[in-house]
């Protein structure tokens, strides 16, 4: 029991139950503005939570997310960092995908924000525009929390994946409340569709696009019917009708993808993966697709961009990974292996080079693929004795255990490449 609108009943065993309920509950402020956060803290506060974690950074949330289950998350639109409160929303939708109690609230001083939010693909619970009075927002968190309450069986079911049990559900939620009709036929195609009756969960959604043509929901469910009925062309017509419909369906553009990926046209799959980055600039997901799709189709320019922002949004963060510099510096080197010697990207790949090895050097392995690639640069560039100088700094550290070794053959095939044998 945790709505709020019980606080005020008469019993006074019914408002000590609630508060001891509402304090095990968890809330999650990514705010920042410090004033505003200890206005939402003290507004939470007083409600009765009491597990409240604060948050000014867009990745130092998506890292709490990731870890741990909330039951409310208030998040600011437009955090100032390379994480926006669009993506933390797209995180906790993703990461409780099964478990829709959550409350997701969008907190933004952007009045140009309810033009945009009924097109999104990931919609918060409700949102907010500053400046908002106290009672504003508790009259906001109390609607949703009776919405939550209508749905809390169709929530637990869905975690117990008792999927025909939500379909009826949805079913007698419809007839009793029609404005949440929309909620319950989604609910209603993704019960048909977890089932594997995608044929009836292609009708489904077909029945609701006669009636509503303009719910790219539900040309996305026929396209996510028709890719597990084999017709991969039929599913990439109706992914670019939701995209047409609304530009903001993210998932959309991962399906299209895919969808133009296992028909081999790996171009195709990379300017649509090119759509959703204009769409979603931070996504580190997505930037990470461009460049190995990139890659295959050796559209090294392209990788090396898209590798670039993925050291960007990650650098200095949870997500930043040495494997990320290490293909960055596999792509300059291709670049000067068609170009030929280039001072831009020598430049572009010493720095990197720097990076790799101050970020990796607790890794063996990476300080052995550092040089590995280094040497692979220089060879390109035909500076063969700058190779021979990298080969044996990296021999001396092999030696003293700080670079992983090498076998036999490696090492045979590298001084050939050296000309030391």
């Amino acid at each position: 029991m945790s709505d709020v609108t019980m606080l005020g009943a008469d019993s006074n065993n019914g408002i000590h139950q609630e508060i001891m309920d509402l304090s095990k509950k968890r809330v999650l402020i990514i705010e920042d503005i410090g004033e505003m956060r200890i206005m939402l803290k003290s507004l939470m506060s007083s409600l009765g939570y009491s597990k409240i974690d604060v948050e000014y950074s867009g990745q130092m949330a998506i890292k709490r997310i990731l870890e741990k289950h909330y039951d409310v998350i208030l998040s600011d639109f437009n955090l100032g960092g390379s994480v926006d409160g669009q993506q933390i929303l797209e995180t906790s939708r993703k990461n409780y995908a099964q478990d829709h109690s959550t409350i997701f609230i969008m907190i933004t001083a952007d009045t140009a924000y309810e033009s945009v939010v009924s097109v999104l693909e990931y919609q918060p619970d409700s949102y907010l525009v500053k400046p908002f009075p106290p009672a504003a927002f508790f009259r906001r968190l109390e609607k949703v929390q009776k919405q939550k309450k209508i749905f809390e069986g169709i929530n637990t079911a869905r975690k117990l994946n008792e999927h025909e049990k939500m379909e009826a559900q949805a079913k007698a939620i419809m007839a009793d409340y029609p404005h949440f009709a929309n909620q319950c036929l989604k609910i209603i195609g993704e019960s048909l569709y977890a089932r594997g009756r995608y044929k009836d969960a292609k009708s489904h959604y077909m029945l609701i696009i006669q009636n509503h043509k303009n719910l790219a929901w539900a040309h996305f469910g026929i396209a996510q019917c028709e890719m597990k009925l084999g017709a991969v062309g039929a599913a990439i017509d109706k992914l670019e009708q939701t995209v047409e419909l609304s530009r903001h369906f993210l998932s959309a553009y991962d399906l299209l993808a895919e969808a133009h990926e296992e028909q081999g046209n790996l171009e195709k799959a990379q300017s649509t993966i090119k759509r959703a980055l204009e769409v979603s600039p931070r996504s580190n997901e997505r930037c990470l697709r461009l460049a190995e799709l990139s890659v295959k189709i050796t559209d090294w320019e392209t990788a090396e961009h898209a590798y670039s922002r993925i050291i960007r949004l990650t650098r200095d963060t949870i997500n930043e990974k040495v494997e990320y510099y290490y293909e960055y510096l596999k792509c300059l080197t291709s670049m000067m292996n068609v170009v030929g010697d280039s001072a831009k990207l020598a430049d572009k790949f010493k720095r990197s080079l720097i990076r790799l090895r101050s970020f990796g050097k607790a890794n063996p392995t990476a300080i052995s693929n550092s040089f590995r690639i280094e040497i692979q640069q220089y060879l390109a560039r035909e500076h063969t004795g700058e190779a021979i100088k990298a080969w044996h700094q990296w021999n001396r550290l092999i030696e003293s255990g700080q670079a992983s070794p090498l076998t036999e053959a490696q090492e045979h095939t590298l001084k050939k490449r050296l000309d030391l044998l």
